[in-house]
C-alpha cells in the first residue's frame, strides 16, 4: 500500500464529538497516506462508506474534499508532533465531527505498512442518522419509548407557548403538532431502519475484518 521506503507510522486516538456515551477509535497509520486514502480507510473501521466527503482542519488550516487543491495533502505535510489534535469531520452533510490527537510517532517497517484499528469503544452510530442529533434522539426514543414527547407533554408545552405568545395565530400550534409527529415518525422510522442500537458495543475483530476486506478490494482494483 505505502510506496515510499520511508514513512513514520501514526498512532491516532479519534473521538467523537457531541455523542454519548462516548465514541473512540485508536488507529495506526503511514505518515504517506493521503486525506482521501485516511477518509476511506476511517470509514472502513467504522463500517460506513465515507462517500460524503471530509474536511481536515489543521493549524488553522482547512483540507477538505472539495477543492482540488488541498484534497490530496498527506498527512506528514501537516508535520505533526506527539500529543497534537486536530479536527476532522467525517461526512459533510451529517458533519460527524472528530477530534483526533496523535498519540505516537514512530519510524515505520515493512510489518508496519497496513493500517489497523488498535482498539476503540463505543459503537459507530448509523452513518444516514442524522448526526450526532439524529442518534442522540435515537437513543431517547429507545429509551423511553412512547414516554418521548408523549401527547400530553406536548400539549402543556403547546399551552404555555401559546399563553406566552398570546399574538401568534392558531395555526402555528398546529403546524408544530405536525412537525413534532413528523419528527417522532422519522426517529422511529430510522430505528426501525437500524435495529436496536447497542451504544456500548465495539469488536476489534470486527473493525479490522472490515478494514482488511477494504483494503483487499483497493488493491484488487488498483491491480
Amino acid at each position: 500500500m505505502i510506496d515510499q521506503t520511508s514513512f513514520k507510522r501514526l498512532i491516532l486516538l479519534a473521538v467523537l464529538r457531541h455523542v454519548s456515551p462516548m465514541v473512540i477509535r485508536q488507529v495506526a497509520v503511514s505518515d504517506q497516506m493521503n486525506l482521501p486514502e485516511f477518509n476511506d480507510i476511517f470509514c472502513a473501521v467504522l463500517g460506513w462508506g465515507g462517500n460524503l466527503g471530509y474536511i481536515f482542519r489543521v493549524h488553522a488550516q482547512e483540507f477538505n474534499s472539495f477543492r482540488r487543491k488541498t484534497r490530496s495533502s498527506a498527512l506528514h505535510e501537516f508535520r505533526l508532533h506527539r500529543q497534537e489534535k486536530f479536527l476532522y469531520i467525517c461526512d459533510t452533510l451529517h458533519m460527524w465531527g472528530w477530534d483526533i490527537q496523535v498519540l505516537d510517532i514512530h519510524e515505520g517497517t515493512k510489518e508496519d505498512e497496513e493500517p489497523a484499528c488498535l482498539g476503540g469503544r463505543g459503537a459507530t452510530p448509523p452513518e444516514f442518522c442524522g448526526g450526532p442529533t439524529g442518534y442522540r434522539l435515537m437513543l431517547k426514543r429507545q429509551s423511553e419509548g412512547k414516554a418521548m414527547l408523549a401527547p400530553a407533554m406536548v400539549e402543556t408545552g403547546i399551552l404555555m407557548l401559546a399563553e406566552a405568545c398570546p399574538d401568534q395565530a392558531p395555526q402555528t400550534w398546529d403546524l408544530l403538532r405536525i412537525a413534532m409527529d413528523d419528527g417522532l415518525r422519522s426517529i422511529d422510522q430510522r430505528l426501525k431502519e437500524s435495529g436496536p442500537l447497542e451504544p456500548e458495543r465495539f469488536c476489534l475483530q470486527e473493525a479490522n475484518e472490515r478494514l482488511r476486506i477494504f483494503t483487499q478490494q483497493r488493491r484488487r482494483f488498483r491491480a
